[in-house]
């Protein structure tokens, strides 16, 4: 009895291991979700109208109004202090504004700060703005 019970699992185990193989695992990642930050600006008189555009690896791109500010407006690298990917800053003759684009998370949130000319700007003196959301675990950088 007990040889016609290790010939069954001896049997079992056989038809249980065909030989047929298992299919591969497929390793395919799905397209990588990147978002790319750019400013646009649109001169008004003494004010211009500031844009953020976020464009995501299939070239959509969207554009965020981030408000109006006196003066010339153009990209900046911001200081290192600032912890901030891209920036903006409009000058007029006794100052200006600048912009910071800071990421947190799944949000771009965008930093107003007022500038004086030869004064070192402080990160804490900056006020939010507004906050452009982008999809989740998506690499963010800034446009050239």
């Amino acid at each position: 009895m007990t040889r016609l019970v290790i010939s069954f699992v001896a049997l079992a185990l056989a038809v249980g291991c065909s030989g047929k193989a298992k299919p591969p695992k497929t390793t395919e990642n799905p397209l990588a979700k990147r978002v790319t930050l750019s400013w646009g600006f649109q001169p008004e008189g003494e004010m211009t109208d500031v844009f953020l555009a976020t464009t995501d690896e299939t070239a959509k791109q969207v554009s965020h109004p981030v408000g109006r500010y006196k003066g010339k407006c153009d990209k900046i690298t911001p200081a290192k202090e600032m912890n901030a990917i891209t920036g903006a800053a409009c000058t007029t003759t006794g100052g200006g504004t600048e912009l910071h684009a800071v990421v947190q998370d799944n949000q771009v949130i965008i930093m107003m700060m007022g500038t004086t000319p030869g004064a070192t700007p402080d990160p804490m003196a900056r006020e939010e703005v507004t906050r452009v959301g982008v999809p989740l675990g998506a690499a963010i950088d800034a446009a050239p």
